[in-house]
């Protein structure tokens, strides 16, 4: 399969009208069953474009019914864009790697991309139209040890918004411990978050803005307890990410 892996790679290499970079797992020089392709882009233009072209070959086709759904409503309703900004497709290739094309409007560079991952081990990415690597990881690779990514500005006084964000990703530190990476550092600066919309005084006199942070508050109080035990123990269970999922999602 890590032969497919970088068939991709060196394919989205040599789309000279494509303006975004590549990165993710697939930049860290290993393989593992399950590992993707990212591509994220830096203009709409762009994802319209590399969109069009995975559509008509062949070897990539779009296999999911949600993904399917949002291509769909992309091309003919205009309305498949999130309000969060981000706009994202995934196509598979050869029927076994999965390629997922990401517009984030406000990122108009590699810089700004890698700046907005949680943890600094997938801070690597690879520029199409400079042909040129941009490494944000530090040793991370060699030490096999997570940090959280100190380019991302959501960890530093961040709003409620910004850490519901944040939150999203963290899925990824249980799935990065199970490849060998050592992620506590990122997860004990997940809790730092959560205790921030704990500790969270609201001073607006709105029923409606209460009941969302109460909502948050449960949900993170939740998810805090989770994450002190796969501290402790490093043992999770499917039944218990799911719940994570489900809770990160109502925040």
């Amino acid at each position: 399969m890590k032969e497919h892996i970088d068939y991709i790679i060196e394919y989205l290499k040599k789309q000279p009208f494509v303006d975004g970079c590549i990165t993710g797992s697939c930049m860290l020089d290993e393989y593992w069953d399950g590992m993707d392709v990212d591509l994220f882009l830096y203009s709409e233009k762009s994802f319209q474009a590399i969109l069009w072209n995975l559509y008509y070959n062949e070897d990539f086709l779009i296999l999911d019914k949600a993904e399917q759904w949002k291509f769909e409503q992309y091309v003919t309703k205009d309305n498949g864009k999130s309000p969060f900004g981000v706009t994202s497709l995934k196509f598979v290739y050869n029927t076994c790697i999965p390629v997922n094309i990401i517009y984030k409007r406000y990122c108009s560079s590699i810089f700004d991309i890698l700046a907005t991952f949680d943890m600094n081990i997938i801070a690597k990415g690879y520029d199409i139209k400079t042909g040129q690597i941009l490494d944000l990881s530090g040793d991370s690779f060699k030490t096999k040890i997570a940090n959280p990514n100190s380019w991302n500005s959501n960890y530093y006084d961040p709003s409620l918004w910004q850490i519901s964000r944040v939150l999203r990703q963290l899925e990824r530190c249980i799935k990065y411990y199970k490849r060998g990476y050592n992620t506590d550092a990122v997860v004990l600066k997940y809790i730092e978050l959560i205790d921030i919309i704990q500790n969270y005084q609201n001073i607006f006199d709105s029923p409606t803005f209460n009941e969302k942070l109460k909502i948050r508050k449960a949900n993170t109080k939740l998810i805090k307890q989770i994450l002190i035990v796969w501290l402790n123990t490093h043992e999770i269970t499917d039944k218990e990410i799911e719940l994570m999922k489900t809770k990160i999602k109502e925040i």
